[in-house]
């Protein structure tokens, strides 16, 4: 028939693996309610007394590196030395599905302060930099970073309905957000994590410096106008 075409229609490209697709739709969930219930441990004071300490480090420390990894891969996506598998793994969500729980692991790495047993903070504290009572100054710059990575998560949900030169923008306070959480890991952390540190900013540098060489080299091969 005129003006018809036949076959399965195209399918809707995707922004962030979280909410796109349903397995990992149904992975965060799950993780959610694991969150929630070890939180609920930790309020009615179940386990040893150390509970909400060591759930504190581990969310804190497992979030870390998800974001250095979203941040290393990312200045490499879309460029020429991507490699074949990251643009796979891009395609299929993981970028997002990665990115969106160091976010909400780090969220609930700073929530678990309000039901620590030794020095318990209110959610106040935890959300207004500069007013928790202990290490007031690395909460703060945690607090900062997780609000900086929520922008550019945020952003990547909202790119449909903003332009390709806002949402890059957005995208890379990536940056700076890796900037704070690492001076808030490195300043609050009691854990002897320094090569976790060292090898997560290397790796940041050295994706960023990859994708800068590649966007001079795409610069310079452009026609210059006459």
């Amino acid at each position: 028939m005129g003006g018809m075409t036949s076959g399965t229609p195209p399918r809707p490209t995707r922004v962030n693996g979280v909410l796109d697709d349903e397995r990992n739709t149904l992975l965060t969930a799950s993780l959610l309610v694991v969150f929630g219930l070890a939180y609920a441990a930790c309020w009615l004071h179940l386990g040893p007394q150390t509970l909400a300490w060591t759930l504190n480090r581990a969310t804190g420390t497992v979030a870390y590196m998800l974001l250095a990894v979203t941040t290393a891969t990312g200045a490499l996506l879309g460029s020429r030395s991507a490699p074949t598998w990251l643009n796979r793994a891009y395609q299929a969500g993981w970028h997002g599905v990665a990115s969106g729980f160091a976010l909400a692991l780090g969220a609930l790495h700073g929530v678990l302060l309000t039901v620590d047993r030794q020095s318990p903070q209110t959610f106040a504290a935890i959300l207004i930099p500069g007013r928790s009572t202990v290490l007031p100054l690395p909460v703060a710059l945690g607090t900062l970073g997780l609000y900086v990575l929520a922008l550019v998560v945020v952003s990547t949900h909202l790119r449909r309905h903003v332009s390709t030169r806002v949402w890059k923008a957005l995208h890379l306070t990536a940056y700076p957000a890796f900037v704070l959480l690492t001076a808030h890991g490195i300043t609050s952390g009691s854990d002897h994590l320094g090569v976790l540190y060292g090898v997560s900013v290397a790796l940041v540098a050295y994706g960023f410096g990859l994708r800068l060489l590649d966007v001079r080299r795409t610069a310079r091969a452009r026609p210059r106008p006459r």
